[in-house]
């Protein structure tokens, strides 16, 4: 498992960055567009596009419906896409990546270059002509869906295509949209989704959230983990979902707050064996990491029986021992937790420690 502080320190400077691997639903994708809006929303220099944003996920999503392949092995190749949102600067990224059929990459290839040596202008005539006739479509003229991305976008659509095998190709789509009107450099937006690519799938993680961690935020991230665990598990266990809503609950508690935002990251992985990591981190004073590292050596120490007991006590008289102990939401973490609770703190300088918390959980247990 990849270290979450490498993750935070490539990502620091990014307001949002939310990275999701897997197949979306109509549900997952209502959850990553609210994260996202939420941000846009509260960043003034980006607030105007947050439609135009919101319109740009929802068809990269869709692009990847359309465009999936047909012919996946269930046993050999992951259907489900990876998307990625970032805003960095002044700046809004969208992209998607996802398998397609080796036949359709020329084609594809073709229509992509057809929108991007098009006028602005003339992209709304191309648009009805499209919508009116069949016909061209049929003949290899670009799709609706990609001539209104490249309409919304207002810059040329970044893309790019790499064989897996004889059969299978991997599309990579990119766009960038800012406040102002200068055009993104050629291939730029698609440089952070392939980096993350390889190294995501690798690594198998399933989501990754660094950014603000207010309420408004935190309950879209449930929502979008909810839908998943279902998909998959038939039921999401709620177990699962109380580690879950503690963890990120404990951004918020324990943070050194900047520019009115809670930051932190969050991640969830999943293993071989089914068994689920979930980890969170943000950076904290010294004071606090002293204290997290005695709270939660001393819940390790403990066992079953001792950590119920706790947690009754906690009840009754707000913390477990003299020494001012863990309260319930990290003592609800440790009995629901699968394993021995692993966490760290890397110093940062001036006073200031990452500090990353990893539960592990297994859903059929």
């Amino acid at each position: 498992m990849e270290r979450l502080f490498d993750y935070y320190k490539e990502l620091e400077n990014d307001r949002l960055s939310f990275i999701f691997n897997g197949d979306v639903s109509d549900d997952i994708t209502d959850g990553i567009i609210r994260i996202t809006e939420f941000n846009v929303n509260n960043f003034e220099a980006l607030n105007k596009l947050s439609r135009r944003i919101s319109f740009i996920m929802v068809e990269c999503f869709q692009n990847v419906v359309r465009h999936g392949s047909k012919n996946l092995d269930p046993k050999k190749d992951k259907a489900g896409g990876l998307f990625a949102a970032r805003l960095m600067g002044d700046a809004n990224y969208v992209s998607s990546i996802n398998l397609i059929d080796i036949d359709e990459v020329e084609l594809l290839r073709e229509k992509l270059n057809q929108l991007n040596s098009i006028e602005k202008d003339k992209l709304k005539a191309l648009y009805l002509e499209v919508l009116n006739n069949d016909e061209i479509s049929a003949k290899g003229g670009a799709g609706l869906g990609l001539i209104q991305l490249a309409r919304k976008a207002g810059q040329p659509i970044s893309f790019d295509f790499e064989d897996l095998n004889e059969h299978l190709a991997n599309f990579y789509l990119s766009l960038k949209l800012t406040g102002n009107d200068g055009e993104t450099k050629p291939g730029e937006a698609l440089r952070f989704t392939k980096n993350f690519d390889k190294r995501i799938k690798e690594s198998d993680v399933l989501m990754v959230y660094k950014g603000d961690f207010g309420k408004d935020s935190i309950m879209p991230i449930i929502h979008i983990i909810e839908e998943k665990m279902r998909a998959e598990n038939d039921v999401g266990p709620k177990g699962f979902f109380l580690i879950l809503v503690e963890l990120l609950q404990n951004v918020s508690r324990h943070n050194i707050e900047s520019n009115g935002m809670k930051d932190g990251i969050f991640m969830i992985t999943e293993d071989k064996d089914g068994e689920y990591w979930t980890s969170v981190g943000n950076v904290v004073n010294e004071q606090t990491m002293h204290v997290l590292k005695e709270r939660l050596a001393e819940l390790n120490e403990m066992d079953a029986m001792e950590l119920k007991k706790a947690y009754k006590k906690t009840l009754r008289e707000g913390s477990f021992s003299d020494k001012g102990g863990a309260g319930l939401g990290l003592i609800e973490i440790a009995r629901k937790s699968s394993d021995k609770l692993v966490y760290s703190f890397d110093d940062m300088g001036d006073g200031k420690f990452f500090f990353t918390f990893n539960v592990k959980f297994n859903v059929n247990g």
